[in-house]
């Protein structure tokens, strides 16, 4: 994220659910100047979209017609020193919204870092929309380039989880391990363990 924000790279991070992206994304977003989170949903339509990254850049959309809102939007995002949008769970945009990235790429090249956070589903749904020569596929691999896989989270990580949340006795740690172990380290399901052992010790 640092990198694609100081150099304005686009970049799609690919993880398994429950790794941690969004955890990650919301605080690099907290404690960084000029970083823009936005939360992708199946639902979107294109005025959602483009309303909600207004709301989050920070102009007001009010009864703006959304091409009057998407130039807002650019004009907002070049002046700034350094911007960076996070567009969380990605693979759920349809191709439409998908085309605006395009449009928006174009706009903002070497002027604003974007990074794009996704389960390995968008790696599926690119290869089928090359294999079918469907619109827009050819120009969104071009400009994303490779998609970087986060290494799988381990029980080294759950350890580092636990004492970082004041989980220090080996025996209650053990069993974070083991819980999340059968979920194949999912670190929700971690924060849900951690979270009960502390009401316990309450």
């Amino acid at each position: 994220m640092d990198d694609a924000q100081k150099w304005r790279n686009v970049t799609w991070i690919v993880g398994e659910a429950g790794s941690g992206k969004t955890t990650v994304a919301q605080l690099y977003a907290k404690e960084r100047r000029e970083v823009f989170y936005l939360a992708c949903d199946e639902d979107m339509k294109k005025g959602d979209f483009i309303r909600e990254l207004a709301r989050i850049v920070g102009i007001k959309a009010d009864t703006r017609a959304l091409r009057e809102l998407w130039d807002l939007i650019i004009a907002e995002l070049i002046q700034m020193e350094s911007p960076l949008l996070v567009f969380d769970e990605a693979d759920k945009l349809n191709d439409v919204l998908l085309h605006y990235f395009i449009q928006l790429y174009n706009k903002i090249e070497g002027k604003c870092g974007i990074i794009f956070l996704s389960t390995d589903y968008i790696k599926r749904r690119m290869d089928i929309g090359l294999r079918y020569n469907k619109k827009g596929y050819k120009e969104l691999a071009s400009r994303v380039g490779k998609f970087y896989d986060l290494d799988a989270t381990t029980a080294a990580d759950v350890h580092s989880v636990c004492t970082a949340n004041g989980i220090a006795e080996k025996a209650k740690i053990g069993e974070v391990i083991r819980d999340a172990e059968s979920r194949q380290f999912d670190l929700r399901r971690v924060k849900k363990s951690i979270h009960r052992i502390k009401r316990i010790n309450e």
